[in-house]
């Protein structure tokens, strides 16, 4: 078969990654869905599978809808903008159901979702001069393939970035060497945004003078970073605090950031999550929480606005240094934190002596070595927010053979639009 040579592809199933499969499994299309038959040219070869693009949809299924972004067929920032939104919150939910076959929960939690536009409010956007176009291309990668897709509008990352894909092509182009620019972290907050550009030459005063101006007339903060992320330092505004805020109204509470830590993409999606994780901890006077993977107080301090104490463990002392200064910004005094690398043996973590109610939330890997110490505990509730649901599914496993009950379980749409998988369970003694 010649490289670019279209093929016709009956599609049989869904990948968890988001592209169609042949029934044979040797075909794989994106922007295709079950039942549907369509015309595709290839793309790449990968572990005797053909990834190829649908160009043509001879029948198409009926959760089709027409993606609101043109590059939807081949930019890598979204899979399913083609998928209905019912049906993108069904396909997440069966894959939870495949995990957890070995232990089904009590009840299964409706689906937490918001609007599925203009939501994004963190991501790192590639950056890179292509020759044959003669200009700079910012944006997410395209599908399996090493290039910048070429847009000018990003249709779920928030305001004001969603628009300025155009302009910052234009600001990179006016650079001595647009190459130099490898990246730009994007980070929005309430209201105001920062723009993190990487740059692996020196810039010139001129050039500096192109950024300060760029965000002057956009209204967003710039930073550059010349070096590893301990380099990052704030160019515009001159003598700006380095700090952007969200707020958990519902509790009273504004959370300070540096652009470069960790929070939530989704700000609604995460009001939304705060809200049922505590009602999920059934939160009381009386209670003494953990909250493990703390990051910058997040779940802590709105957990400790209903208990007696709260302590959250963090690994990173940039995040704990954060929720530290969050606490006594609004005010919490019943919350520590602490660094402790969560990780570590179980010998090496923490006993749950003190506590009768403890929250996770892990990155990607999950928290295998917690879990087993937890699983022997006698820690009454256990509320698990999981981004991977093959890693929560091993650590339930963990928890429901040492005698817990995995009551509740539900997806958290934080990623319209793509493969992510968010979730969050509830187990008691």
């Amino acid at each position: 078969m010649k490289k670019k040579e279209a093929v016709k592809i009956d599609i049989v199933s869904l990948h968890d990654d988001g592209y169609g499969l042949s029934a044979d499994g040797k075909h794989g299309v994106f922007g295709s869905l079950p039942g549907e038959t369509v015309i595709s040219h290839p793309i790449t070869r990968r572990r005797k599978r053909l990834f190829s693009r649908a160009d043509v949809v001879d029948l198409p299924a009926g959760n089709r809808v027409e993606p609101r972004c043109s590059a939807a067929g081949y930019c890598g920032g979204c899979s399913l903008q083609h998928m209905s939104t019912e049906s993108q919150l069904n396909f997440k939910q069966d894959q939870l159901r495949r995990e957890f076959a070995f232990s089904m929960p009590d009840e299964w939690l409706i689906p937490l979702s918001e609007s599925v536009f203009n939501y994004r409010s963190k991501a790192r956007l590639g950056v890179k001069y292509v020759d044959k176009k003669g200009r700079v291309l910012v944006g997410f990668r395209e599908k399996m393939k090493p290039y910048i897709a070429d847009i000018d509008t990003c249709h779920v990352l928030r305001e004001p970035v969603a628009t300025l894909i155009g302009p910052l092509s234009d600001l990179i182009g006016k650079l001595s060497n647009p190459r130099s620019i490898p990246q730009i972290e994007v980070a929005i907050g309430e209201p105001d945004t920062a723009l993190i550009f990487r740059h692996l030459e020196p810039l010139i005063e001129r050039e500096l003078d192109l950024f300060r101006v760029f965000g002057q007339q956009w209204g967003v903060e710039v930073y550059l970073q010349p070096g590893n992320p301990d380099s990052v330092y704030q160019l515009f505004p001159e003598n700006g605090n380095e700090r952007l805020y969200y707020r958990l109204p519902e509790y009273d509470l504004t959370f300070s950031f540096h652009p470069m830590d960790f929070t939530q993409v989704n700000l609604e999606i995460n009001r939304k999550m705060v809200r049922l994780a505590l009602a999920l901890l059934q939160v009381s006077a009386a209670d003494h929480v953990l909250d493990a993977f703390c990051g910058i107080g997040n779940f802590s301090l709105a957990i400790a606005r209903s208990v007696k104490t709260v302590l959250g463990l963090e690994g990173l002392s940039s995040s704990v240094e954060r929720a530290r200064e969050n606490a006594l910004h609004n005010n919490v005094t019943n919350v520590r934190f602490e660094i402790v690398d969560l990780f570590a043996q179980q010998r090496q973590l923490p006993d749950f002596g003190v506590f009768n109610k403890v929250l996770i939330d892990p990155p990607r890997s999950g928290a295998l070595e917690l879990c087993k110490k937890l699983a022997s505990s006698s820690v009454e509730r256990v509320v698990y927010v999981s981004c991977n649901p093959k890693t929560l599914a091993t650590d339930a496993s963990l928890l429901v053979e040492k005698g817990y009950q995995l009551r509740k379980l539900g997806i958290i749409d934080m990623f319209p639009h793509t493969t992510h998988v968010e979730s969050i369970a509830l187990f008691t003694r």
